[in-house]
């Protein structure tokens, strides 16, 4: 890190201050003086906000004399303008600005960045031990930011385009999938209250979030074929309190048909809901994740045999609450449902989502597939062609 040494006095009694530094660029001791104590911090801080490198740094300083905003401000004229986000997303757009941007990219004038100032921020984000995924993110989040700049006409171009990123070499998210045996024996360890609502999360595939927001309006349990409506959720807001909201995105607002299995397990708490949450804490409050998995998710599991996650060292086999949704998925493609329906019944924005995270789990699927086509055919007759020798 940049330093600073008061040195002096001099003849007249004025001290001088000099800034040291070790290069990142060069790995050379470097020293500038000032006379000004307020010129050096501006420098040191200029230099620690850009790991240490005299070049970034003259590009940053030179960057003054551009007009328009700079990378932090832009940002935040950027989610400003976003009419698709609530609140708590709001809220961590800003401190992904803050952790992310502020230190680095953030004072650079978005009319001065090139590709290789894109590349050095990577190097940056690696460099506080930053995984592929977190990097992507927040690429993205840039390369937005970037192409807002084109509109507004900022600059020509968004430097992000064609930058390489880091390559995970792990997986995205770590998916437990339950088997239905498993099942069975964790619903049969589960205490009662909490039961129905176990059986609405794998028998539907419903986020945590949707399926703690449903009411009894929602739910046709005697139709011909049994539906549950999907049209809000609960939501965090800024201050890590909750709020009713619509579903994640705009696909989220759907129709999920009910095995009769799941009406019957979920019949009475349905019938006795009146105009309230169907689902609730045994003493009528709102379920939340935390307590719901303390009180009814945790408790079961471990008395079905899982064992908890001590440490990353000490890995316990329990899935969580989430893991519902995964493996009512599996449940679903091993059955032969194709992987479009399955991404409109889990309310997925895109199929892509839906075909990269289960694609690995459909070639029971595709066999399936292959036996309707083997009957399609047969039932249209063909006739038999031979092939000359």
């Amino acid at each position: 890190m940049a330093s600073i040494q008061k040195r002096g006095p001099r003849k007249d009694g004025t001290y001088s201050y000099q800034v040291q530094w070790r290069d990142k660029d060069t790995r050379q001791p470097e020293r500038w003086t000032f006379d000004q104590e307020a010129d050096a911090e501006a420098w040191k801080r200029l230099l620690n906000a850009n790991s240490q490198s005299l070049r970034v740094a003259q590009r940053v300083h030179d960057d003054g004399k551009l007009s328009g905003p700079s990378v932090s401000e832009l940002m935040a004229t950027h989610i400003s303008e976003l009419t698709d986000v609530g609140p708590y997303q709001m809220m961590r757009y800003t401190r992904d600005i803050k952790n992310h941007f502020t230190e680095h990219l953030g004072p650079r004038k978005v009319a001065a960045l090139e590709y290789e100032d894109i590349v050095a921020w990577i190097k940056y984000m690696q460099g506080k031990g930053l995984g592929a995924k977190t990097i992507a993110n927040q690429h993205g989040f840039l390369s937005a930011t970037m192409t807002t700049a084109v509109r507004k006409r900022l600059r020509p171009d968004n430097p992000c385009k064609g930058v390489k990123l880091p390559k995970s070499s792990a997986t995205e998210e770590v998916m437990r999938f339950i088997t239905q045996d498993e099942w069975r024996s964790i619903i049969r360890n589960m205490d009662a209250h909490f039961v129905p609502f176990f059986q609405l999360l794998i028998g539907t595939g419903l986020r945590f979030g949707e399926a703690t927001a449903l009411k009894a309006s929602d739910f046709d349990l005697n139709g011909a074929t049994p539906t549950v409506q999907v049209i809000r959720a609960w939501k965090s807001d800024e201050q890590g309190g909750y709020y009713i909201g619509p579903p994640k995105t705009k696909k989220s607002k759907r129709t999920v048909s009910l095995a009769p299995s799941t009406v019957e397990a979920i019949r009475a708490k349905v019938e006795a809901a009146g105009k309230g949450y169907v689902f609730t804490l045994k003493r009528g409050g709102v379920m939340r994740s935390g307590s719901t998995f303390n009180r009814a998710w945790r408790p079961a599991l471990i008395a079905a045999g899982y064992e908890p996650w001590e440490s990353k060292k000490k890995p316990g086999n329990m899935p969580r609450i989430h893991d519902t949704r995964h493996s009512h998925a599996s449940w679903m493609l091993q059955a032969g449902m194709e992987i479009f329906a399955l991404s409109r019944r889990l309310g997925h924005e895109s199929i892509t989502t839906t075909s990269d995270r289960y694609s690995h789990l459909m070639p029971l699927a595709h066999f399936t597939g292959a036996a309707v086509a083997a009957r399609a055919l047969e039932m249209m007759d063909l006739p038999t062609v031979e092939i000359a020798s």
